[in-house]
């Protein structure tokens, strides 16, 4: 497992790939439809942060969620586990 990053190295990440990738904006019924699945399955703290990038996700209509913590993600639901992917393995 990799070492986790500092909160300098996370700001200088996001904002080089804010230069050259495409942003997802959620809108009040996008953080709806996260709520509401969060509140079903029971989720709390970090795990709702990755709700919001699944959303992102299924509103970008992306082939692939890369993520070193599929489980984070698969427990969201079939739309979303069937993108995920594990870049190490």
């Amino acid at each position: 497992m990799s070492k986790p990053i500092s909160p300098q190295q996370a700001y200088n990440g996001i904002m080089n790939n804010l230069k050259v990738f495409q942003t997802i904006e959620l809108d009040s019924n996008d953080y709806l439809k996260v709520i509401e699945k969060i509140s079903q399955s029971h989720i709390t703290g970090g795990g709702i942060f990755d709700a919001l990038i699944a959303q992102a996700a299924l509103k970008a209509n992306v082939n692939i969620l890369l993520t070193l913590n599929p489980k984070h993600f698969t427990r969201l639901g079939e739309a979303i586990a069937s993108l995920v992917q594990d870049p190490e393995l």
